[in-house]
């Protein structure tokens, strides 16, 4: 089942790899939910060409950063209760209940499963580990709902991979938690690829913008999306759309980076070191606090998931889908559509939309691996009763057109 949440979730992956390399800069925490989790250890890159071993070093310290910076922010914000989102398999549960936090972590099925062990074994299974979907508010809600009072809401690498309509349910939804539930909204999402292309002009001597390249076409390749354009312009135009869903931002820079103690810096030279610190004063961290009235509402039906009702005539397979297609239920009919196609000879497909009420990026994925194998094998690939919400995101990510909708 991890397979199919990679090829649905791409940030299921990278939960891994941002486990593995805190644990190779020496964060004991990280090494020890990896000898529990027993995923293997990423290959060493020692040896390869000289470009991927300074990736690599890029990569360690802005993960390292963003990771230790989230974790001080929490803490500046005062709140005892938190609730990480997207919290992968990050050891933040064990930093934070060290110093007294109570914390729940929401991630997809498989993740949640394997962090209430690591919960079990390590941390006396005091941490809690739900399954949440941002973009369901309910399941939001819920998780929240087990903090009293005032709620930090974490989110870190989760932003670069939603569409608009994605992110609109989310911020909503963590809008209408903070409203409820006070606290704040803290994240290094809307301004991650400067953490990067900073880290990686510093380090490579001027050289961020070829890095940054690298670095958004494996995204691209990851998350096989149609439209990669940016979901915002500029940061102005994220503030207002923040503001629409009644959330005052505040920006807050990067400053005293030596109190983070990063271990990835020791392989730094001074003026490397200097260079970071100097760009990273131009960065923010995000804070979103509550503040006013609500202009903008979304409207997704919040259903307990996805029924799909299958039939196949010959080589022809018609699916017509119910409910919710997110990160929680894509993996279950990839799952579905993968043990059909195994067992049978299947040519054409046809979709049959009639009863489905919101799709996420990881059901688009799952729709094209569908579309790509009519292509294989010749066949044809018919999208059927397509509703107005449905129809926004397959038009503003791209995939009517790629669909011939």
């Amino acid at each position: 089942m991890n397979e199919l949440y990679e090829i649905t979730n791409p940030v299921f992956n990278t939960a891994k790899m941002t486990l593995n390399l805190l644990s190779a800069v020496g964060n004991e925490d990280a090494a020890a939910f990896l000898r529990t989790l027993g995923f293997e250890k990423s290959p060493h890159v020692s040896g390869q060409t000289a470009e991927i071993e300074l990736l690599s070093r890029i990569g360690a310290i802005t993960i390292e950063l963003r990771y230790a910076l989230a974790n001080s922010m929490i803490e500046a914000a005062g709140n005892q209760n938190v609730l990480d989102l997207a919290c992968g398999y990050t050891p933040r549960a064990k930093y934070l209940m060290d110093r007294g936090y109570q914390y729940i972590g929401g991630d997809l099925p498989a993740v949640a499963e394997d962090m209430t062990r690591v919960s079990k074994e390590l941390l006396d299974g005091k941490a809690r580990f739900l399954v949440v979907d941002v973009t369901n508010g309910a399941s939001v809600r819920q998780a929240a709902d087990q903090l009293p009072g005032p709620v930090t809401i974490s989110s870190e690498g989760l932003v670069s991979y939603l569409n608009k309509s994605e992110m609109s349910a989310m911020v909503s939804n963590f809008a209408e938690v903070l409203a409820e539930h006070g606290g704040c909204w803290i994240t290094t999402d809307f301004e991650s690829d400067d953490y990067f292309f900073a880290i990686a002009q510093a380090i490579s001597g001027g050289e961020g913008g070829h890095f940054s390249q690298i670095v958004n076409s494996q995204v691209i390749k990851k998350t096989a999306d149609a439209n990669h354009a940016p979901v915002f312009a500029s940061a102005d135009e994220k503030l207002e759309f923040l503001k629409s869903f009644g959330l005052k931002t505040e920006r807050r820079p990067i400053t005293g980076l030596d109190r983070l103690g990063l271990r990835t810096l020791y392989a730094c030279t001074p003026a490397q070191r200097d260079a970071i610190a100097a760009a990273l004063e131009k960065i923010n961290v995000w804070i979103m606090t509550p503040d006013g009235e609500r202009t903008e509402k979304t409207d997704h039906m919040e259903t307990a998931g996805l029924t799909a009702e299958q039939s196949l005539t010959g080589s022809a397979l018609t699916l017509r889908l119910k409910g919710r297609l997110d990160s929680i239920s894509a993996p279950e009919l990839l799952g579905m559509f993968q043990a059909v196609a195994a067992e049978n000879s299947v040519q054409d497909i046809t979709l049959d939309l009639e009863g489905l009420e919101y799709t996420s990026s990881a059901g688009l994925r799952v729709m094209l691996i569908m579309f790509k194998h009519t292509g294989k094998e010749q066949g044809q690939f018919r999208i059927l009763h397509v509703n107005d919400t449905v129809r926004d995101v397959l038009d503003s990510t791209g995939f009517s057109d790629v669909f011939g909708l």
